[in-house]
């Protein structure tokens, strides 16, 4: 996958090279990383459209009316654009990546950087998830959710509407961030994990962070080991990749390429779509079978549904880092829709749940499944959350940003002796 170039310890770099250094970083891969935030969300609104419509897509089971074509899909090597999962855990990658580089790329010149993002992280997360969950009660309290149809999948059945005020309150205060609870919005059983580990890379970098080589050695291994364990700590090896990989210079990777960068990273990125649709009983990913028994021998909770795709969630963020270097993208029409899909990408995690379990349930009970209504309900599911979700955005989640902001430097600037 190339050489990889470490960046020059920061200790060993005077101040105008430090200074020409972190402009050089300044918006690295910023906008590619959007575009690939916005796409993965893309990919959980199509997991779950196609779990209310086509479970067999996800399931390659072939219940009553099955479709010989879902099945077709299920089992071909091109699912990654419906793999929710793994989107997921590409989403926990990114996190790792950003997080840790915008410290390496500010905490050189504040020494509180660290301590003032750590400290603003449960608002930055909980004040949009706080208001999700809202949204989910007025939905209960104004019966706006129909009951799932018989047949369909029990998560999409939701919420429960003998929820009530208390639960909403508490859901929405801590329940959401500390321990998961999707009893509002389902989604929210990632917003956990995303928040402890965010914490995790900021006390990692805190504490070896100014090490370059050693923090890449560190936490690819601590990523190794972690990716072995059962599915509750597994998901958590995303989070110290994306940390390792942040430390890379893939501008000079790029240049010692050169026109080979995209003879590496083409395959590499197939490669990573290819082990982000992993389904273990899919025919096409049969051959790996002797490949997980293998790694059972020596790691007996490892879970092949996690460590594909985490794999392949890999390969692509290296792909894509590979290919921009640390060149900004163009600015043409495309970018920018990529761009603005990516920002609103929290948003659209957020809401499409509420607008599938509205109109997508009412096309679903109205036109029954056939091929119109899912056409019809993947329109009605799409645009309707990119419109609230420009809303959310605006009032809600850019909002928090700034509060958050705020928090965490006044919280760090009162420790502070005086």
């Amino acid at each position: 996958m190339g050489t990889f170039v470490i960046i020059p310890d920061i200790a060993t770099l005077n101040q105008g090279q430090l200074y020409r250094l972190m402009t050089k970083a300044k918006n690295t891969h910023s906008n590619s990383l959007d575009a690939l935030r916005g796409l993965a969300a893309l990919s959980v609104i199509f997991s779950h459209v196609f779990l209310l419509y086509y479970s067999e897509l996800h399931s390659g089971q072939t219940p009553a009316q099955a479709s010989t074509l879902a099945l077709n899909i299920f089992n071909s090597p091109f699912t990654f654009f419906y793999r929710g999962g793994a989107a997921v855990l590409l989403f926990f990658l990114l996190s790792g990546y950003v997080l840790c580089a915008a410290c390496i790329k500010k905490a050189p010149h504040d020494n509180r950087y660290v301590s003032i993002a750590a400290s603003k992280r449960y608002l930055r997360l909980g004040l949009p998830v706080a208001a999700a969950v809202f949204i989910g009660y007025l939905g209960i309290v104004f019966n706006l959710f129909p009951a799932a149809p018989a047949g369909i999948n029990a998560f999409l059945d939701f919420p429960d509407p003998s929820l009530g005020f208390v639960q909403m309150l508490k859901s929405a205060l801590y329940g959401s961030m500390l321990f998961g609870d999707g009893s509002f919005d389902y989604v929210l059983w990632t917003i956990s994990i995303e928040f402890y580990g965010s914490l995790l890379v900021f006390a990692l970098y805190a504490l070896i962070g100014r090490n370059r080589r050693f923090s890449i050695a560190f936490c690819a291994a601590l990523a190794s080991f972690l990716l072995f364990l059962p599915r509750n700590l597994s998901t958590y090896s995303l989070f110290f990749w994306g940390a390792a990989l942040a430390h890379v210079d893939f501008g000079a990777v790029k240049t010692r390429l050169g026109r080979r960068a995209a003879v590496v990273s083409l395959p590499v990125l197939a490669l990573g779509c290819y082990l982000v649709g992993f389904f273990e009983s899919s025919a096409s990913y049969q051959w790996l079978q002797p490949v997980t028994a293998a790694i059972h021998v020596f790691a007996t909770h490892a879970n092949p549904s996690i460590l594909y795709p985490a794999l392949g969630s890999l390969c692509i963020l290296i792909a894509i880092l590979i290919g921009t270097g640390q060149h900004k993208p163009s600015r043409g029409t495309g970018a920018a829709l990529l761009e603005w899909i990516g920002k609103l990408s929290f948003s659209v995690y957020l809401l499409h749940p509420f607008v599938l379990a509205t109109a997508g349930k009412y096309i679903f009970l109205e036109m029954g499944k056939n091929t119109h209504s899912l056409l019809l309900c993947l329109a009605a599911v799409f645009s309707g959350t990119y419109f609230f979700s420009y809303f959310f955005y605006k009032h809600v989640d850019k909002p928090s940003m700034k509060i958050a902001n705020r928090f965490g430097k006044q919280l760090v600037l009162a420790q502070r002796p005086s």
